[in-house]
Parts: C-alpha cells; sequence; structure tokens
C-alpha cells in the first residue's frame, strides 16, 4: 500500500523545509496550508525535483471544523498516511493587551485546536500504518515566559507537553512521537526583521527552515522525542535546566526587550 506523509502549513518556511526535506527522502506528500500561490509553486517545485506523488489541500485551519474537512478530503481520495507533521502556527510580537482578540483567537485556534484535532482524527489510521510516525512543531518559546509572546509562547507549551504524553500513550502502538522546537528562524520576510532585532544568544542562534527541516526529519525517523535544531539552542536549553528561574527571565527580558511591535 502506498503510504503518504500529510504535513501542515506547507507552503512556506519551516513547512516548505519540511516538505522538501521530506520529497528527498522520496516521501510522497500531502501538502495542507493556505490556499494560493506558495502552496502550489511549493508543490510544483517538489515534483519537478523529485520522483514522487505530492497532492495539495489549499484550506485556513483557523476556521472552525476546518481539520474534518481535511480527514474528509484524505478519507475521500483513499490516502494512506504514516507521517503526519503538524507544522500549521502563527507567531506574533506585541504585549497582550495590545493584541486584538480576533488574532489571540485566531493564534489559539491555528497553535493548539487544529494540531490536537488533526491528531486525534487520524490516529486510528496512524495505528493501523505502524510503525508510524507524529512531529508537532512547538517552539525554544515553549520552555520559557517570554514578554511580548505570552499567548505564543504558552500555545507551544502546550505543544509540548501534549506531543509527549502522547509519546508515553502511543509507544505500546508503535507511533512514535516527536516534537519539534525550534529557536529564531529566517522563515520569511516579517520573522527576519524580527529576528534582526533580536540580541546576544537569540540573535546567534538563528536558522535557516533548511536546517531546521534536515535535522528535524532526521531526528525523527530515527525516533527521537524532542528535537532541538542547532548547536547554539541546544546548549541553551540544557543550560537553562541549571539556572535560576530569576535569571532566566532577566536574560529573556534583556534579549526581546528592544524588538519592535510586529505580527507575522
Amino acid at each position: 500500500m502506498k503510504m503518504f506523509t500529510l504535513i501542515t502549513g506547507s507552503g512556506a518556511g519551516i513547512g516548505k523545509a519540511l516538505a522538501v526535506e521530506c520529497a528527498s527522502k522520496k516521501m510522497n506528500l500531502l501538502l495542507v496550508s493556505l490556499a494560493g500561490i506558495e502552496l502550489e509553486t511549493t508543490a510544483s517545485e517538489i515534483r519537478a525535483a523529485y520522483n514522487i506523488e505530492c497532492y495539495t489541500l489549499g484550506i485556513d485551519l483557523s476556521k472552525p471544523e476546518s481539520f474534518c474537512n481535511v480527514y474528509k478530503w484524505v478519507k475521500e481520495n483513499n490516502f494512506s498516511i504514516n507521517i503526519l507533521i503538524n507544522n500549521v502556527g502563527i507567531g506574533s510580537k506585541g504585549n497582550f493587551e495590545h493584541t486584538e482578540t480576533a488574532f489571540n483567537e485566531k493564534q489559539l485556534q491555528l497553535n493548539i485546536h487544529a494540531v490536537t484535532m488533526l491528531t486525534r482524527l487520524f490516529l486510528d489510521e496512524l495505528k493501523a500504518n505502524a510503525p508510524s510516525h507524529i512531529m508537532n512543531t512547538s517552539s525554544m518559546g515553549g520552555f520559557y515566559t517570554i514578554p511580548g509572546k505570552t499567548v505564543y509562547s504558552a500555545s507551544k507549551a502546550y505543544i509540548y507537553f501534549f506531543s509527549r504524553s502522547l509519546r508515553l500513550e502511543l509507544k505500546q502502538h508503535n507511533v512514535i512521537v516527536s516534537v519539534l522546537c525550534p529557536g529564531g528562524t529566517d522563515s520569511n520576510q516579517n520573522t527576519i526583521a524580527i529576528n534582526s532585532e533580536l540580541k546576544g544568544v537569540a540573535k546567534r542562534s538563528i536558522l535557516m527552515p533548511e536546517h531546521v527541516a534536515k535535522e528535524a526529519i532526521d531526528q525523527m525517523l530515527k525516533g527521537k522525542a524532542r528535537i532541538i535544531p542547532g548547536f547554539i539552542n541546544k546548549v541553551s536549553y540544557h543550560i537553562s535546566r541549571l539556572v535560576p528561574e530569576f535569571i532566566q527571565q532577566m536574560i529573556i527580558s534583556n534579549a526581546f526587550k528592544h524588538v519592535e511591535k510586529h505580527k507575522y
């Protein structure tokens, strides 16, 4: 039976890089992202460069019940999935009190609800097609309390602990759950603008999407539970486990205090 890897948020940035990396390993792809030129261009480039099957679904996963439409599309086309990569999400920068409630709702829908519901809908199929993989995209931000990224960092903390707990539940079914925790990544013009204003270690740890994707897919296929791309990010994470919380907060506040308000 022909198997597919389903990747959400795969039209650009880290999601596109993940799709290309999977294609290079001869995985057939189902790319789910916002409808538009970015998604279709990504699919066209992949089809031209790699001898695989690649299908797309343009959909806004911030809309209620959109995840049900993804599941319906997969079933109606008789696609069989053995890898689910929940990469969809949206970041932000700005104090919570200045953020529109509609944006907060959209961010929670994408970063938490869509990821959780898609995982639940495809769980039986992934169990049936085991050995299989789930990889959810969290963030280094999910490990820390970050001013100006209140909802974002909280949502990524949810994804981290959701993934780690799910890994324990599904181990007996040979469904391997990994969580990707990238640091700053120059994935689009807005993130490049934000990253350019970072200071210290946060500035030096910035990676390109291709670097993140290569390490992510390699480690996922090896069954790694927590994937932190980049040497500086790995060192920062392990050191932070030993540093008192008040020192962590002082370092983080200094790194982010000069960043202007952005949304991306």
